[in-house]
This record gives C-alpha cells, structure tokens and sequence, in this order.
C-alpha cells in the first residue's frame, strides 16, 4: 500500500444506512465488549473512534504517516507500515480483524488473510467489504468499451485486484476460511446527494437496498462478509461458506 497520501483516496465513516460501515458497525454490535480488534488499513481512524469510545481494545495499521498521526489518539496501539511487508508479531490475540476496502488495494490479498488468520483468537472473525467489479454500472462500461479509472469507487485508480462474488468467495476459501455471513451494499447514492437521506426518497432508497439483496450479484457496490477459519482439516464450505453436513443423513 502506497505511503504516499496524496496518491491514495481520502475515505471517512458514511452516515447512511445499508453501506459498507453500517454492516461492519452492525457485525460487531453483537461482540462481546470489550472485544481485542485488529483494524488493517485505519485510514485516519474514523471506524476506530467509534469502537474505542465502545470499549474495544483497538490496533490498527496503516501505510500513510499523515493519516496514521490522526488515527494513532484512536487506537492503544497503531503501526505506521505497509501491511504487505509487515511481519504480524501477534498469534491468537484478536476476537476481530477488519478490512474495510483493503484487500483490492493490495499485490496478494490472498497472501494477507494467509498470514492475519494465525493472529486470531479460537472463534474470532475476520470482517472483509470488498467492491463488486461485476456490478451492472461497471457491465455496461464494458460493453459500450469503456475502463476508466476514477478517483474512489469500483475504478478506483489505486485499486489492484478485482473481485466479483465467486472470486472473492474462491480467494476466501484459498486462504483455508470460509464466510458466516454476507451482506450486500446499494450504490451510494447519498454521498452524492446527501439531501435524498431523509424525508420522501427514505422509502425509495428501502426498495434499492431490497432490490440489491435480490441479485446482489448483479447490483451489489460491495460485499461485506463475516469470515472464519476452517474449523478442522477437511472442513468443506459451499459458495457463501455453508459447512456441508457430513453425518450420516446430513443435508438431506
């Protein structure tokens, strides 16, 4: 990951419902407090003040010196390094490590949740949101030869790897894990035009967000995913990582 700031695009938390922050603040919700949280790619810290002021123990990391000074009040403990070279000193510590919009910026993302799972404690969980490169927006760009990239979003120009549903549910299942559970996220249509939040577009936005978990795999902007190891050696997963039932008269 770039230490350059000026290369990399500047994200904060989005207020809104159904997008990529609400379902990783709406997964650990349900965490026991306080939780031991690794935070890879902290950015200035805006996901890390509010599981601070919840009571979690936070370690984040992050690759940009500036961002990482504004981050560090947020977290008890923050790396200011490339987490495609860093050397994880921690095994069996964490109850959650996320990866809010990291993965697609890396050179191996596979090679990264390989070495983060040893860093986890028994039963712990590793959160991924992912941008979804088969969304309809980007399907006819193609067709009308179109590629370019943009400042965020699914062209993200930093961005280095790109994941449909079934390739980012393959490079899961490559680093010996499997997914709990996912959920899709709408377009966000409201950091464009903050003012539709509220009052008659609410319901409309409702129906997208509906109409997005009916054919994630076409309309989806994102994925976020809970994420875990494979529980024992030959522990076999299908698509979205139900564990096949193995017993006799299992999964009939």
């Amino acid at each position: 990951m770039n230490d350059a700031g000026e290369d990399r695009p500047v994200y904060s938390l989005k207020q809104f419902k159904y997008n990529s922050h609400y379902w990783i603040l709406n997964f650990l919700s349900r965490a026991k407090k306080p939780s031991r949280i690794l935070d890879i790619g902290a950015a200035d810290g805006y996901l890390g003040e509010i599981l601070k002021q919840q009571g979690h123990f936070l370690v984040g990391l992050e690759a940009d010196s500036q961002l990482a000074e504004k981050a560090r009040a947020h977290y008890h403990t923050l790396h200011n390094t490339d987490v495609e070279s860093f050397d994880f000193p921690y095994r069996g510590e964490f109850d959650y490590i996320l990866l809010a919009d990291v993965l697609e910026h890396l050179r191996d993302p596979c090679g990264l949740l390989r070495r983060v799972v040893p860093c986890l404690d028994r039963g712990g969980e590793i959160i991924v949101s992912i941008p979804n490169v088969a969304h309809l927006f980007v399907r006819l760009s193609l067709m009308i030869g179109r590629f370019e990239y943009r400042d965020r979003g699914i062209f993200d120009r930093t961005h280095l790897r790109f994941f449909t549903l079934a390739s980012m549910t393959r490079m899961i299942n490559d680093a010996s894990c499997r997914i709990l559970e996912l959920r899709p996220t709408s377009v966000p249509v409201q950091l464009v035009a903050p003012s539709t939040d509220k009052g008659f577009f609410a319901p409309l936005h409702e129906l997208h967000f509906l109409t997005v978990t009916l054919c994630k795999t076409l309309l989806a902007y994102q994925f976020v995913v809970r994420v875990v190891p494979y529980e024992r050696q030959g522990d076999r997963t299908h698509l979205f990582g139900e564990r096949e039932d193995t017993r006799p008269g299992g999964g009939r």
